[in-house]
């Protein structure tokens, strides 16, 4: 049974030409066991009347759905702005229009967050989906990497977090439940702004680990969508060298992004560690998908000569 007087859990839903997939959204966040829900869409000026028309469909039925379509589009840093800034909840949560949700996700995290004073954020295990919703092999265990984000002492979650291989569960949380109080002030503009855009999301997370653990449910209740518009490495890309230096650049001004949001010795350490979170990188992102592209190269070759 649920309470009248549970607290009012704010959803932000950012989305942008996905019509499919946040129908699929709406149909799940408005079929959640936690019923005390706002739940907001930004329309970020899709093309067409679908995206409307959907989300119009659902407010017949549902008193809950605030729906805001922008003039022009914001970009996605500002869209996702957008959706905290008309929140009214005591906690606030950013769903992606394309994610998978069981019927209790909510429910489950507010009883994690709402039972751990120390938390700021509340997260599940989650498995990786394609955009039909069928699981993805060939990704690591995140369950372990988010264990790391719970940890009492905000030294270790800082070290831990910075040294997780990135790959893994660093951005994933940010559709995790977060204390709206945290977030008093906080600004995507002035965040990116000053740390960058690249992999804002995890710079986010480590920001939110300075302030709090994560509160963890073992339960796999999320599916995160791979392989769609929303990554961050383009696949296939041709590097040459204006490429690679920009890519260098950019994985930089990422790393000391840690650095700069670090607390106390915290800091320190980061920056020890700098040169190998670099390497890190590199390979993982430039050389290895180019050894692969290479070996696919050569084989063809071979198979012509043949």
């Amino acid at each position: 049974m649920h309470s009248l007087n549970e607290p009012l859990i704010s959803i932000g839903i950012p989305t942008y030409n996905r019509p499919d997939g946040l129908r699929r959204t709406l149909t799940e966040i408005t079929g959640q066991t936690y019923p005390n829900l706002d739940i907001i869409v930004s329309d970020n000026a899709s093309s067409g009347e679908d995206t409307e028309n959907i989300v119009r469909e659902f407010m017949r039925n549902d008193q809950r759905i605030r729906y805001f379509k922008q003039i022009t589009n914001l970009g996605v840093h500002p869209n996702f702005q957008f959706v905290l800034a008309q929140a009214r909840g005591e906690y606030f949560m950013w769903a992606a229009d394309d994610d998978w949700r069981k019927a209790n996700f909510i429910e489950e995290l507010y009883q994690k967050l709402s039972g751990d004073s120390c938390a700021v954020i509340a997260f599940c295990d989650f498995d990786s989906r394609n955009e039909e919703g069928a699981t993805v092999l060939g990704f690591p265990k995140f369950l372990d990497a988010l264990k790391l984000m719970c940890k009492s002492s905000a030294f270790l979650r800082q070290v831990s977090f910075f040294l997780l291989k990135e790959g893994t569960a660093k951005p994933h949380p940010i559709y995790g439940l977060i204390r709206r109080d945290v977030l008093a002030g906080f600004s995507w503009t002035g965040f990116t702004e000053k740390y960058g855009g690249n992999a804002a999301d995890a710079l986010f997370i480590f920001w939110l680990m300075t302030k709090g653990r994560l509160a963890l449910s073992e339960k796999q209740l999320f599916g995160c969508t791979v392989g769609n518009k929303k990554d961050y490495i383009e696949t296939g890309k041709k590097w040459n060298i204006p490429i690679y230096l920009s890519f260098i650049t950019q994985q930089i001004k990422y790393i000391y992004g840690y650095i700069r949001i670090a607390q106390g010795v915290s800091k320190l350490v980061l920056i020890l560690f700098f040169p190998c979170k670099l390497l890190e990188i590199i390979k993982l992102f430039a050389i290895s998908p180019s050894i692969k592209f290479i070996k696919k190269w050569l084989s063809l070759l071979t198979k012509r000569r043949a």
